[in-house]
C-alpha cells in the first residue's frame, strides 16, 4: 500500500539464487550473491531444485549440465548469513516426505528458524525417472507429502499408512525451531486447494497487477473461507527485474531474452516473434526498464495487494550472478526508494 517506508518493502522482496548456469556458478559466488541480498535488505533467498539439470529449450541455451546440488548450498547459504530467510523449492513427490521433512527441520536448526519450505509438483522428466515416479501419480503424492510434513513438523503421530507412503511411527527430532515452518506452494489453478489445506502462499509466475487484484486474491479469499482458515492465505508471485536507462539495451537486449524466459520458448524463436501479442509481454508483467519505470511497477503490484514478491535478477542463471548483484543493487538502492515515495 502507498505509504510504505523502503525497509517495509524491502520485508517483501526476495530474490532468486540459481545453483545452475552458463558459467557454472561456484560456491563462492552464490555466497558472495546471498551475502550481497542480505546486506541489501532483501527478505530471503529462494533456491530452485533439480535432480539432474534440464535439457529443454530455455535450459540447453546455458550449453552446461552443470548444477552444484541445491541439497549442499543451502545449509552452507544458512551458515554464512545471518538474518535472511532460506528458501528451497523442491520437486516434493520425487522422494518420501519423511527425508524432506527430516531435510526441513534441519536446515530450521540450522539456519536458527529461517527455512521456508517451497514444495512444487515439478516438470522435468528426468527428476520423475531419478526419483522412481510415475507423472501421473504427482498430485496423489504432493498431497500425501504436504499433509504428511506438517503431522512430522507438529509431532503428530502418524498411525495409518499412506496410499504412497508408509510413515507409520516415524517422527523427527529435532523438530523445526518455527512453531510453524513456512510452507508456500507453486503452481496453477490444481495446487488451489492443496495449498489452503496445508500451505500458508500461493506462488504464481508474474501475474499482472489487475490479475491480482481482480483474480488472485478473490479466489484466495474464497479458499479462505472454503477450507475454515484462521489465517488468510498469503500471495507471493514471481517476477523479473532488470534495470538500465539505456532504453535501446532493454528493446534490442532484455526484451527478447525475458519474452523467451517467461515464455519458455529459445532465444532465436523470441527473436522471431518479438512483436508476439499472443505471448506474455515482458512490458506488461515485469520490473524492467528505467528504475522509474520499475517503481512504478513495482508501486502497481504492492497496491494491487500481493504479500511477496521473488525476483530473479539474471535470467535464470543465464547471465552470471555478478549480473544479478548489479541489478539486485540498483534495484534495492534506486527502484525501491522510488517506490516508497510514491
Amino acid at each position: 500500500m502507498a505509504g510504505e517506508s523502503v525497509e517495509e518493502i524491502l520485508k517483501k522482496l526476495r530474490v532468486y539464487l540459481f545453483p545452475w548456469g552458463a558459467d557454472g556458478p561456484s560456491i563462492d559466488s552464490m555466497v558472495e550473491f546471498a551475502q550481497k541480498a542480505e546486506e541489501l535488505g532483501f527478505e530471503a533467498i529462494h533456491v530452485p531444485w533439480h535432480f539432474t539439470m534440464p535439457k529443454t529449450a530455455s535450459f540447453a541455451a546455458f550449453g552446461t549440465r552443470y548444477l552444484f546440488d541445491p541439497l549442499v548450498l543451502m545449509p552452507i547459504i544458512a551458515r554464512e548469513t545471518k538474518r535472511i530467510k532460506v528458501a528451497f523449492e523442491f520437486v516434493a513427490p520425487t522422494l518420501h516426505p519423511f527425508v524432506w521433512a527430516q531435510y526441513f527441520s534441519t536446515l530450521d536448526n540450522a539456519s536458527n528458524g529461517r527455512a521456508v519450505a517451497v514444495p512444487v509438483l515439478g516438470w522435468w522428466d528426468e527428476d520423475f525417472s531419478v526419483g522412481m515416479v510415475k507423472t501421473t501419480e504427482r498430485g496423489r503424492r504432493m498431497d500425501e507429502a504436504m499433509s504428511t510434513f506438517r503431522h512430522l513438523w507438529n509431532g503428530e503421530e502418524i498411525t495409518e499408512a499412506g496410499r504412497i507412503w508408509d510413515s507409520t511411527g516415524l517422527e523427527i527430532t529435532p523438530r523445526p525451531v518455527q512453531e510453524r515452518l513456512p510452507m508456500w506452494v507453486g503452481g496453477g489453478e490444481k495446487s488451489l486447494n492443496r495449498t489452503a489445506k496445508w500451505a500458508d502462499a500461493f506462488y504464481p509466475l508474474f501475474p499482472t497487477p489487475d490479475e491480482i487484484r481482480n483474480e488472485l486474491l478473490p479466489t484466495l479469499r474464497g479458499k479462505d473461507e472454503e477450507f475454515g482458515r484462521t489465517t488468510p492465505l498469503e500471495l507471493a508471485a514471481v517476477n523479473y527485474g532488470m534495470i538500465s536507462d539505456d532504453e535501446n539495451w532493454i528493446k534490442e537486449w532484455a526484451l527478447p531474452r525475458l519474452l523467451a524466459r517467461i515464455n519458455g520458448i529459445t532465444f532465436e524463436e523470441a527473436l522471431t516473434r518479438i512483436d508476439d501479442k499472443t505471448l506474455n509481454r515482458p512490458e506488461e508483467r515485469l520490473m524492467i526498464g528505467s528504475a522509474e519505470q520499475a517503481a512504478q511497477r513495482l508501486r502497481e503490484n504492492l497496491d494491487a495487494g500481493v504479500d511477496h514478491l521473488v525476483l530473479d535478477f539474471y535470467l535464470h542463471g543465464w547471465e552470471d550472478s555478478k549480473f544479478g548483484i548489479e541489478h539486485m543493487t540498483r534495484f534495492a538502492k534506486e527502484v525501491v526508494p522510488l517506490a516508497a515515495a510514491k
